[in-house]
């Protein structure tokens, strides 16, 4: 794959359908490309229309995401999500990994129509992140790759090879923000969780279930997939489980 190809797959996408929109969110490190198979499915199959943003600092380079923190990737998600309630009927927001936590905080403070997280972290794996605050003073980059890679068993996954170690608390900061708050979220929720997920600790799904005030809630648990599980073997059940929820009034 040539650096255009791998570009083009990280980049923002935007399909137009009807007057009820679907606002996708990529995680920390990723790119727009793990939401675009789920992207695609709800434009063809439901009809809906797509905004997939890309974040500040992503599918650009890691020494641009270094740069960026919590609140740009908050506030990114926030105007682009503003513009869809004002052209739209409905909007309903759906975000994998951080994307997820982000789309928590959106349904926490506005009225989203429906909320997709997927899994989304409340606990995580790794010890390190939570060193990060002191760690980001000696070390920039965790992982040997700098530069942003494409799985060569998928066009779609694109994302980067390292983490910049300074932007790790910001993410910690938008789960904390995420978490706190998870009582004021009284729209219909379907959480997506693999328990075979080896970043995110699956009780994440059970954490979020539990503290929501919402009336109409499910976790859809997924068996083999692993974290990023929009282009995984188990995406065709995410398709059809998100369509269903979408369209039940």
């Amino acid at each position: 794959m040539g650096d255009v190809d791998v570009k083009e797959y990280a980049q923002p996408f935007f399909f137009k359908g009807n007057d009820e929109a679907c606002l996708l969110i990529h995680g920390f490190t990723g790119s727009a490309g793990h939401m675009r198979y789920l992207g695609e499915f709800l434009n063809q199959e439901g009809g809906y229309t797509i905004s997939a943003p890309l974040l500040p600092g992503h599918g650009t380079s890691v020494e641009d995401m270094e740069k960026r923190d919590w609140q740009e990737w908050l506030d990114y998600v926030k105007k682009e999500y503003k513009q869809l309630e004002e052209e739209y009927n409905k909007v309903y927001v759906m975000g994998l990994s951080m994307g997820g936590v982000i789309s928590l905080i959106l349904a926490e403070e506005y009225n989203v129509e429906k909320v997709i997280p997927i899994a989304a972290p409340i606990k995580i794996y790794s010890k390190l992140a939570y060193l990060t605050p002191v760690l980001k003073h000696f070390k920039r980059f965790k992982g040997s790759k700098v530069e942003i890679l494409q799985s060569d068993q998928d066009d779609y996954d694109v994302y980067y090879g390292a983490t910049p170690i300074a932007t790790v608390p910001s993410l910690l900061k938008l789960m904390k923000i995420a978490k706190k708050n998870l009582t004021k979220i009284t729209v219909p929720t379907l959480i997506i969780q693999s328990k075979n997920d080896r970043t995110v600790k699956p009780i994440s799904a059970e954490i979020i279930y539990k503290n929501i005030s919402s009336q109409e809630k499910d976790i859809l648990w997924l068996d083999n997939a692993g974290h990023v599980c929009t282009i995984s073997d188990e995406k065709e059940i995410i398709h059809q489980q998100v369509l269903s929820f979408l369209s039940n009034d």
